[in-house]
């Protein structure tokens, strides 16, 4: 097993937020599944009210609704909380099994310019999942922290894409972070299928470009 650095970009959540129960003001949620969720803290200060294991009630907003909800924290990367939830909710984890269905994470792709960041075509959607083309020879995408791509000198490739303890750079509405890639020893290929289903259903402006990643997923045996 083999490690990599990457600058892969991500994208400030606006509309998907904590409110802790005992502050008066909101985080900003950069990433949320079913297993838990990563709180980005814009504000050093407040690191100390995130201490790994401490727990936090409070509501979540994201696509949408608010729901009451309660997590522990797990790990800090920088200003990346990192957290499981605690007795989480059915309306909880209906809500997430719905935003996280593939056919839905597809459709809610959008395609953002990085001009800092030259041939690299970036999609984007804010439940934590970003599609890359760059040029030549690579595309990736990554969901949460799972990712798959497809390199010309190694075929496709799935694995985990964990955030350094950097803080990134910023770039407008994009900050550029640091991820280390683990790859798996061998292909996820319920990942696989997952990824097909999604880019099958992404509005990707390039016809050549989806059937490029089409073709990839459609040819691990």
């Amino acid at each position: 097993m083999h490690h990599e650095k990457r600058k892969l970009p991500r994208f400030h959540i606006s509309h998907c937020q904590f409110l802790d129960s005992g502050e008066t003001k909101t985080f900003p949620v950069q990433d949320v599944s079913r297993g838990g969720l990563a709180v980005r803290l814009m504000d050093r200060a407040d690191l100390p009210k995130f201490a790994v294991s401490s727990i936090h009630e409070g509501v979540i907003k994201v696509e949408g609704r608010k729901i009451n909800c309660s997590f522990q924290v797990r790990n800090i990367r920088g200003t990346l909380i990192g957290a499981e939830w605690v007795n989480p909710s059915k309306e909880l984890l209906s809500h997430l099994d719905d935003i996280s269905h593939p056919e839905r994470l597809g459709v809610n792709l959008r395609k953002f310019d990085l001009p800092d960041v030259n041939a690299t075509h970036w999609f984007h959607n804010p439940v934590g999942v970003d599609l890359l083309f760059y040029q030549p020879g690579r595309w990736m995408l990554y969901i949460h922290q799972n990712f798959i791509q497809w390199e010309s000198d190694s075929g496709v490739q799935t694995g985990q894409a964990l955030a350094e303890a950097d803080e990134g750079s910023a770039h407008g509405i994009v900050r550029l972070e640091t991820r280390l890639i683990e790859y798996d020893p061998m292909i996820d290929r319920t990942l696989v299928r997952t990824a097909r289903e999604l880019v099958e259903h992404a509005p990707i402006d390039n016809p050549e470009l989806k059937s490029l990643v089409l073709n990839h997923l459609n040819g691990v045996a």
